[in-house]
């Protein structure tokens, strides 16, 4: 297989990090030039990945968030043309923070997608920031199984037991979970109750202690839904 273009207008402190994003691509073919969307990775900035680069064949690739990856192979996946959501102000939308921390500290988390919950689980664990992720992203319905059982203050501290134990095999499975979205590497299928288990490839997950995600949709009053997690087994 012949090397890949090399693109004509990237800086020497950029090439590292080009080349590991370049391992997630989805390319795309029109009437014009040939357009590849690839994932920025969590760690690479846009001083280190440009928005758009031209290689020397004519192709321009474009940096993206996995959120927009995932949901450009969805419409692809559909037959339709995704389209990016415009402010009212015809400007370009804010992009969602999953992970919205204050000044002071604080924490709010949020997810729209089962990548979104992924991130979320993965720095907290990270952070060692178990509280407010039983706080804000453990699913109700979760919460309050344990809460029956063990009372409100004792459920939330055997999870928090439960991540500071499990804090390694959490994040590798995360980790790989992670970049999988964009590889065909993460396996969903839908359970009953509006819930969703997230898994790898067999012949991967042999060597993961944790095997599984689940997530929960939670309807919203906007007829949307926020996404919670079920559980790390």
């Amino acid at each position: 297989m012949p090397a890949p273009a090399r693109p004509t207008a990237v800086r020497n402190s950029t090439k590292l990090v080009v080349a590991c994003a370049a391992l997630l691509g989805l390319g795309l073919t029109a009437c014009g030039p040939r357009i590849e969307y690839r994932v920025r990775p969590d760690f690479a900035g846009a001083a280190d990945i440009p928005d758009e680069v031209v290689l020397d064949d004519g192709t321009v690739v474009r940096y993206i968030s996995v959120a927009e990856f995932a949901a450009r192979k969805r419409a692809r996946a559909q037959g339709r043309t995704y389209e990016r959501p415009a402010a009212p102000t015809g400007e370009a939308a804010p992009a969602f923070e999953p992970w919205m921390e204050a000044e002071d500290g604080t924490v709010t988390m949020l997810a729209e997608d089962p990548p979104h919950v992924i991130f979320i689980a993965m720095r907290a664990f990270r952070e060692e920031r178990y509280g407010e992720l039983w706080d804000q992203m453990v699913a109700e319905s979760v919460r309050e199984r344990a809460e029956s059982e063990y009372g409100a203050e004792e459920a939330r501290k055997r999870f928090i037991e439960w991540c500071g134990r499990s804090r390694k095999d959490a994040l590798m499975l995360l980790n790989r979970m992670s970049h999988g979205f964009t590889t065909n590497g993460v396996v969903m299928r839908r359970l009953d109750g509006g819930m969703t288990r997230l898994s790898l490839p067999p012949q991967v997950s042999k060597d993961f202690k944790l095997k599984y995600v689940e997530i929960a949709f939670v309807p919203t009053p906007e007829g949307g839904n926020t996404l919670k997690l079920a559980g790390i087994r």
